[in-house]
């Protein structure tokens, strides 16, 4: 399974067969929605807390994802039981035990998106290294859901599995759970 940003679809289709695995595509309106189902992949909204309850409502049966990096927005990713915690942590960390914890519990997966990793200066990948050096540990700790997602705005900017897995790896994620978490299917 991987997490791309709404992109230009046939390219995206194109890209992902190669790699046979799920594409999960983050989508804000109803027509990207349809987009991306129509090309067979994965549509799930990002919310954050400024999402009305209304639109939460209607959004109560499809995937979400909440991008986190504050604690508002990481507790609210729990609280309205997302499927998806896209960027847990920036350069300050906002990730501990008691959310590793709440995420398990609720069956959110955190997400590390890679492209956003890379676009850091060093002194902030850095820091992101730490903070999620921290996040794997509590999440393994916890046995709550850590994957590394090519997080990627253009089609051609796409990660094999087994990079993400590696760099799952490298973080601190167990191997044999590593290569589960990407090849679970996401429902």
């Amino acid at each position: 399974m991987d997490v791309v940003y709404a992109q230009p679809l046939k390219e995206l289709l194109a890209v992902s067969t190669y790699f046979k695995e799920q594409t999960v595509v983050l989508v804000s309106s109803e027509s990207q929605e349809k987009a991306a189902k129509d090309a067979k992949l994965i549509p799930c909204f990002v919310i954050s807390t400024k999402t009305s309850q209304s639109d939460l409502q209607k959004l109560s049966k499809k995937k979400k994802a909440v991008i986190g990096s504050s604690l508002a927005e990481n507790e609210f990713a729990v609280k309205v039981n997302a499927d998806f915690l896209l960027q847990p942590s920036d350069t300050k960390q906002s990730f501990d035990l008691g959310l590793a914890k709440k995420c398990a519990d609720a069956n959110v997966t955190v997400v590390l998106m890679f492209e956003d990793f890379l676009n850091a200066n060093s002194f902030e990948r850095h820091l992101l290294w730490k903070n999620y050096l921290e996040i794997v540990k509590y999440c393994n700790l916890k046995g709550t859901k850590f994957v590394v997602a090519s997080g990627c705005k253009e089609a051609l900017h796409l990660r094999a599995p087994k990079v993400r897995e590696s760099l799952m790896v490298l973080l601190g994620v167990l191997i044999v759970d590593a290569k589960k978490f990407l090849e679970d299917e996401v429902k």
